[in-house]
């Protein structure tokens, strides 16, 4: 593996940032920061996934291109923040990282090989030690950088699903934790067309729910059940108005055992639609709730971020191209509306996070300039549900990704692109129980022009 070079640089809190012409407020600070630098002098690095572990460390997924070749870098932070090491391998995309028992960390995802082209990854979580690795055949892992889905699960026994798409069919490759490979699951979703298979979750019964796109044109969103031998115990189909889904579809679990699915169909109008819709675990449906829309009739509102919060409310962060960030809370058990707030901080979601506290945390971008190149914003939500606090910093030029933990609030984002150098990542550890400070304030963007 390839030696990395990094510098951590502590920020003290007490930097201001001009917002308006009107108000001035206190510039949302990292409690760390710290660079990661490719040793490759032309290079570019991209934010993929981050997730933090129980004892602080922080794992990062970082897509690097280098020699006109794409790669996977999994990065590891210790729990100060202090560069520990990194684990680099040819790849396409990473569809998931894991934290496993047994002090392990996974990526998967696909090598872009035609033979077998899905792979896994395990690590030790310390040293970052290889303990094994594997490739399997059987279909493609369909992953879109911009959403933030999640496409491996562990099931009760421990073994490792990665699921995939293959034509018309969902597939689950799966492996025990050992990396022995284990009978693939597969399932078909229409014959006739490609589906996108997009989320899977694992279930305390060994069985899985899985979900995506069920086809191009008239398959709408199809969603799994299947027992612990792999086995299909229901199947739900929403085709939405016209039957054309657009995006991927994101899956949460409630304590009851019931699916609450959220995913961007078009409406009859062909205008696509934020829906959310929950099921049994006989796969009987409970509700549909499709988020009322603030903008036009024409305009289209899709799902930018999604989790369950403890009680099995449901929050999601709506995507309007470039509009404020709207956060929407839905009772878990009738899909009411039970709070939907906007902050006057234009911009596209790209990941979200809930804290042990309640507090929620959304990352994104904006549109800096004319030439599409793009700056880094988060927002923190109060466990109320109300604007806390915002980091709109100058030096955050990409999208961002992001992970709660009792330690805070991690963040994954990369540095400004240099023509003929490139970028590199970073990684930033934000406290999330500090006071909000956001009070109706109208934000300037603080970022320069002609990047």
């Amino acid at each position: 593996m390839t030696a990395m070079r990094t510098a951590s640089t502590r920020i003290g809190a007490s930097l201001l940032l001009g917002l308006s012409a009107a108000s001035a407020h206190a510039q949302w600070q990292p409690l760390w920061s710290t660079p990661w630098q490719h040793p490759e002098p032309i290079h570019s690095a991209s934010p993929l996934k981050v997730r933090s572990a129980a004892d602080g460390a922080t794992f990062a997924g970082v897509d690097v291109t280098h020699h006109s070749a794409s790669h996977v870098a999994l990065v590891r932070f210790n729990p100060d923040g202090s560069f520990a090491w990194t684990r680099e391998r040819p790849a396409q995309s990473l569809s998931g990282l894991l934290l496993l028992d047994a002090g392990r960390v996974a990526i998967v995802g696909d090598g872009g090989t035609a033979a077998a082209p899905l792979y896994i990854n395990v690590y030790d979580a310390t040293s970052g030690n290889l303990l094994w690795e594997r490739q399997a055949a059987g279909g493609r892992t369909l992953t879109d950088e911009r959403d933030d889905t999640e496409q491996v699960a562990v099931d009760s026994s421990g073994n490792i699903l990665l699921l995939a798409s293959d034509g018309g069919d969902y597939v689950i490759v799966r492996y025990d934790s050992a990396g022995n490979p284990l009978p693939t699951w597969r399932r078909t979703i229409d014959a006739d067309e490609d589906v996108r298979a997009s989320g899977i979750l694992a279930l305390p019964d060994g069985g899985v729910i899985v979900t995506g796109e069920g086809a191009s044109l008239h398959g709408g969103y199809v969603t799994l059940r299947l027992d612990a031998q792999g086995s299909e115990l229901f199947r739900d189909v929403d085709p939405g108005g016209i039957a054309n889904p657009l995006g991927p579809a994101y899956l949460g679990i409630d304590a009851d055992g019931n699916a609450l699915l959220a995913a961007a169909p078009e409406s009859p109008g062909g205008v696509p639609c934020a829906q959310v819709w929950k099921l049994s675990p006989t796969g009987a449906r409970l509700w549909t709730r499709v988020l009322p829309n603030p903008g036009s009739l024409t305009s289209s509102m899709s799902i930018g971020g999604f989790t369950l919060a403890p009680n099995g409310d449901v929050l999601i962060v709506a995507d309007m191209n470039s509009q404020p960030f709207r956060l929407v809370r839905l009772d878990g058990a009738t899909g009411a509306v039970r709070q939907d707030v906007a902050t006057p901080l234009p911009s596209n979601p790209s990941s979200m996070a809930l804290a042990p506290n309640g507090r929620v945390l959304v990352g994104g971008y904006a549109f800096i300039d004319s030439s599409g190149h793009v700056g880094g914003r988060l927002v923190e939500f109060a466990a109320s549900g109300a604007a806390c606090r915002v980091a709109n910093n100058v030096d955050m030029f990409s999208k961002v990704e992001n992970s709660a933990s009792a330690n805070g609030w991690t963040v994954l984002g990369s540095t400004q692109f240099i023509p003929g150098t490139g970028n590199d990542a970073f990684v930033r550890r934000y406290d999330a129980d500090g006071a909000c400070s956001v009070v109706d304030v109208l934000f300037a963007n603080g970022f320069q022009p002609g990047l």
